[in-house]
């Protein structure tokens, strides 16, 4: 037995566009956005400046005490 399927039509798209069909409130998942925390970003360099300051201080704190 073959099935009887509709011969495909040449004038139909082969890809829906749903992209001007969203709503006003949708929110696309393709769409990137970058909202990165300031402090996030600054919290290692922080992190790194502190240690550098500590070494110099210890460092100059030896040689002063020989």
């Amino acid at each position: 037995m073959t099935a009887n399927l509709p011969a495909p039509r040449d004038d139909a798209p082969l890809v829906i566009d749903t992209v001007h069909d969203l709503h006003a409130d949708h929110h696309d998942p393709q769409h990137q956005e970058v909202r990165q925390n300031l402090g996030v970003a600054l919290l290692p360099l922080a992190v790194v400046a502190f240690a550098i300051l500590a070494f110099a201080a210890a460092a100059w704190t030896f040689l002063a005490a020989t």
